[in-house]
């Protein structure tokens, strides 16, 4: 795939609705991208374990969702079960998109296996920020409904938050909900 199709197809992540969202009745909710955004600050900005490569992480953070774009926003857990058969279907056609986009850029393309397939330290470090991502947006939704609409939430990251550097933020998170 050519520099310009494979922009096209990642900037189509800007109009790809989180399904999370829409189905507990969030009006406007933010779209893939935005949560993207929203991952590569804290990978930017919140502390690391020691010897974590930033640059790296931040990279990884922006190729994350890089599946999506062909396959959209699957809901593939909720609170804190999951359908283990459904996120290995998902993420073998996640792996299948990022090859064809990152065909010809190697360093792209094993990041956004990488995190895919959550096997390195980094990878699982990067879930915990996806997951705080997704708890600082639910403060901001809760306004809009009884906030324990999105109990699961909060649920489904206490389940993959592990790290000192990111629990000792979503227990302060935690406490302002409260």
């Amino acid at each position: 795939m050519d520099d310009i199709s494979v922009y096209t197809e990642l900037m189509k992540l800007k109009t790809v609705l989180r399904q999370g969202w829409l189905r507990k009745g969030i009006k406007d909710p933010e779209s893939v991208a935005d949560h993207v955004y929203g991952v590569a600050i804290l990978a930017l900005t919140c502390p690391l374990p020691k010897g974590m490569d930033r640059n790296r992480l931040v990279k990884m953070a922006l190729l994350e969702e890089a599946g999506e774009t062909k396959l959209g926003d699957i809901v593939w857990e909720s609170g804190a079960s999951s359908d283990k058969r459904k996120r290995v279907w998902q993420n073998e056609k996640e792996n299948a998109v990022v090859n064809e986009l990152f065909a010809i850029n190697q360093e792209l393309r094993e990041l956004a296996l990488e995190s895919n397939d959550q096997k390195t330290e980094m990878a699982r470090f990067l879930k915990e920020l996806d997951k705080l991502e997704m708890v600082f947006q639910a403060v901001e939704y809760e306004s809009q409904v009884d906030s324990r609409t999105l109990d699961e939430f909060w649920e489904n990251a206490g389940k993959y938050i592990k790290s000192k550097e990111v629990l000792d933020i979503f227990r302060e998170l935690e406490k302002k909900r409260k």
